[in-house]
């Protein structure tokens, strides 16, 4: 699996690579007005294209990146589906663990001092998860905010006690 995933990432670059030479090699044979000018040699010509091609991609990729933004819902699914990142939390379990897990299991360890360690240890993973990551924690201020149908900071929720 692992050098799969290591031929993955590489041919993603080398696929839009090698089609930029290839149609850049292409297009310079299709050139006729080339004779005499500057591009009429292949070691400058070529690349010129190529050039062109890659300034066209990267702007494509920009425009993708800026207003489509494709790449949100694609990185969301790579954290659900990365298993080395088990460690790691969704701004849904965020969300969840603030508004209805935390507070319940202090309402049931009032007396119970293993379910207040537990209840600490669970409030301190969330609360260092949403410190360490601010787009984690704008994603579990959205959720929370639909949640609750009010404006309310998730980490503020973390360090109140008996919220």
């Amino acid at each position: 699996m692992l050098q799969m995933w290591r031929i993955q990432q590489v041919a993603q670059v080398l696929t839009l690579a090698l089609l930029a030479l290839n149609l850049s090699l292409q297009a310079f044979g299709l050139i006729k007005w080339r004779t005499g000018s500057l591009l009429s040699t292949s070691y400058i010509g070529v690349p010129m294209i190529l050039l062109l091609l890659v300034a066209v991609i990267w702007t494509f990729a920009i425009f993708w990146d800026l207003r489509l933004r494709m790449w949100r819902d694609q990185a969301n699914v790579a954290v659900e589906r990365n298993p080395y990142a088990k460690e790691r939390l969704s701004s849904k379990e965020v969300a969840w663990y603030v508004l209805y897990w935390v507070p319940m299991l202090e309402a049931l360890g009032k007396n119970d001092r293993a379910v207040r360690e537990s209840v600490e240890s669970l409030r301190n993973w969330c609360r260092a998860e949403l410190e360490s990551d601010p787009i984690l924690r704008k994603d579990t201020n959205d959720l929370v905010m639909l949640m609750m149908k009010k404006p309310m900071d998730a980490l503020d929720i973390l360090n109140k006690k008996n919220v």
